[in-house]
Parts: C-alpha cells; structure tokens; sequence
C-alpha cells in the first residue's frame, strides 16, 4: 500500500496577501476622508466599513482552513497570530475613522492627525511588502526583517507625532469637548500604529524562526 502525503497548504499566503490588501484599502480611505472630510462622510465611513468586514471574513477563512489543514506553511499559532495581528489593524483603522465621523470631529486643526495617517499608510506599504514575500521566506529572509524593521521605524515616528499632537491640542483649543473627542482619536490612532508594530514582530520571528 502507497500513502501519498498530503501538499502543504499554501493558500494562507493568498489570505496573508488579501488582509494586506485590507489594510493598505482602509488606510487609504482614512487618509482621504482626514484630507477631505466635509464630503459625504457616511458614504466614506460606508466604504471603510466594507473594507473591514472583509477583513473579518477573510479571519473566518483563516480559522476555517486551519482547522482542515494537515501541513501548513507556518506553525499553526504563528499563522493564527499573522492573520489575527493583521486584521486588528484593519479593525483600528475602520475604528478611527468611525470616531470622527460620529463625533462629527471635522477637520483637525494640528496637522499631526495627517501626519499620522500618512505615516500608517507608508507602514500599510511595508506591511504589503514584507508579507508578500512570506512564500520564499529562506531566499528572502533579509528583505523581509528589514521591511519588519522599517514598520517598527512607522511606529517610533507615530509615537512622536502622537505627543506632538496632543501636545499642540491642549495648547490651541481652548473647547473642553473638542480636546476630548481629538485626543480619543489621537490616542486611537496611535494605537493603530501600536497593532502594525505587532504584526512586525510576528513577521520578524517567522523570518527568524524559518530561516
């Protein structure tokens, strides 16, 4: 009798790659409404609330095949942790651009929401970039750290914008309730950036791991 072994299951990457996806879509989305957002704020809020929605089915995806899976690319946890890291950044992002709008926050006085927001999307690129190369891990193990180390950069730059920011908002707006919604947004925001940090760390410890 012959026993076949069953092929490694690859189509996590292919999920790796549409949570990316997700979260570069959703930060663009949030960058866009920061810059404009007087234009129909229910439809962009909308839009972003697709973007995550899709992220949690893509999770439900993951959890699924795991389960079905005899050999898989990864460990199991490491693989659960990846797609679970990668969504709450879609989750946080969705979460601060709902934030705004149901505040009806408008448009921030400091330039540091920008800033921020910019910065998430240059950290969204590098996650696509660091994940897209997770399929031939031991030929691209160095590119992948140093894209791990470049979100972490992302992150370090986002902690200093953060301080900036509500640095300048208790010093410029004088209306108690405005520095309240702001600086749950800052805080929220940064928080996002805390979650793309994580996810370098899983993605540098798979990279470490098999080298």
């Amino acid at each position: 009798m012959v026993f076949k072994l069953k092929p490694r299951n690859d189509i996590f990457f292919t999920y790796f790659d549409q949570l990316s996806d997700a979260i570069l879509d959703a930060a663009n989305f949030l960058l866009q409404f920061i810059e404009q957002p007087g234009e129909n704020p229910s439809q962009k809020l909308e839009a972003i609330n697709q973007v995550e929605e899709r992220g949690d089915r893509i999770l439900s995806e993951v959890m699924a095949e795991i389960n079905s899976s005899f050999v898989t690319p990864f460990d199991r946890e490491d693989i659960m942790q990846l797609a679970r890291g990668l969504n709450s950044i879609v989750d946080h992002t969705q979460g601060t651009m709902e934030k705004i709008v149901i505040y009806k926050a408008g448009r921030p006085k400091e330039i540091y929401i920008l800033k921020l927001a910019q910065v998430l999307k240059e950290a969204a690129q590098e996650i696509k970039a660091a994940v897209s190369k997770l399929p031939d891990i031991r030929n691209l193990h160095h590119e992948v750290v140093e894209a791990s180390e470049k979100i972490r950069n992302y992150e370090q730059e986002g902690d200093y914008l953060y301080r900036a920011g509500i640095a300048l908002l208790f010093e410029n707006t004088e209306n108690v309730v405005d520095i309240i919604k702001w600086k749950e947004i800052y805080e929220h925001l940064e928080t996002t950036l805390d979650y793309c940090e994580n996810v370098s760390n899983i993605i540098k410890g798979i990279a470490v791991k098999y080298v």
